[in-house]
């Protein structure tokens, strides 16, 4: 009696894990771990689904859950040639949870139409973890990716207003210790003009010629300059570049908006120091060694000339 029981137990767990358990046309089994709606997918369609995959070390390649947007897979019409994970997307439904395992080989030349890496075991199985968040027609995918871009719109506000805060204590509390006198734009950036220039400040459109310094703000260390001789006295000059005031047109925003707000309030022959919060120099990108994320900048500028 009691080897009976047993029996009906082991038979038990063997038919629900035949019942997870699915298969493409092509033969790629991959299990179910949660069922969704039972509304598979259509043509035409968009799965946005969380996905992550690892190799056979149990090494991620990509965890899309880390990022701010969820994996979104458009379903084309079946052609009948589909083999590998792509025959799985047209197996689900929103709410479905499912682990997939698929050999590198498979992987590799069957879904990405490469190679397989060389340090990659081609008989080895990547596993995918896949769950389905909403099937989408066409209309509501753009009206999803829609209000994608504008949180992220509204967290970008948020961040560059809180930075511009930090932003403004740092160089408020510089300035302070420097003892220097300096304006202030709406935009946030501080400004103090040593010299006075002569005639009307540059206009959009029209082409003007600067020289400048620029600096950190937090080291004070000089990171470019259009003059030789303070490139020699600040160990940063560069052999065989031509040493000469900077030409553009202002308000064509090739430079950052930091210089293009400070080139409108020079006239010919101003000098003017002033004070940029990253966001209005390279924000959160790192632009170079010493540029890093977030970097205040300072300029010494002078207005040479205004065509």
């Amino acid at each position: 009696m009691k080897n009976s029981k047993v029996l009906v137990v082991v038979l038990s767990f063997l038919i629900m894990a035949c019942g997870n358990t699915r298969e493409t046309p092509s033969g790629l089994k991959f299990t179910v771990v949660k069922k969704g709606d039972g509304n598979v997918v259509k043509s035409d369609n968009f799965l946005v689904m969380d996905m992550v995959f690892m190799d056979a070390k149990d090494s991620v390649w990509n965890d899309t859950r880390k990022g701010d947007y969820p994996l979104i897979i458009a379903i084309r019409e079946d052609e009948g040639n589909e083999e590998g994970i792509e025959e799985v997307f047209r197996m689900l439904s929103k709410g479905d949870s499912v682990t997939v395992k698929i050999s590198a080989k498979s992987l590799f030349e069957k879904t990405w139409n490469q190679e397989v890496p060389p340090m990659v075991d081609a008989e080895s199985d990547f596993t995918f973890q896949i769950a389905v968040r909403d099937i989408l027609d066409s209309a509501g995918v753009m009206n999803y990716q829609q209000e994608m871009m504008a949180k992220e719109n509204e967290r970008g506000m948020k961040a560059q207003f809180e930075q511009l805060a930090k932003d403004t204590v740092i160089i408020d509390n510089y300035l302070r210790e420097k003892g220097i006198a300096a304006q202030r734009t709406n935009s946030g950036i501080r400004y103090v003009i040593t010299k006075m220039g002569t005639g009307n400040n540059a206009v959009q459109g029209q082409t003007v010629k600067i020289n400048y310094a620029g600096y950190l703000l937090s080291t004070g260390k000089y990171f470019d300059t259009s003059i030789e001789t303070i490139a020699r006295q600040q160990g940063i000059f560069t052999e065989g570049r031509p040493y000469e005031p900077y030409e553009l047109v202002a308000g064509q925003n090739t430079v950052i908006a930091g210089w293009e707000e400070a080139l409108l309030m020079m006239n010919k022959g101003a000098k003017m120091t002033v004070y940029i919060p990253s966001g209005l120099a390279y924000g959160p990108r790192r632009r170079s060694e010493e540029i890093i994320e977030n970097s205040i900048l300072a300029f010494d500028m002078e207005m040479v000339d205004i065509k």
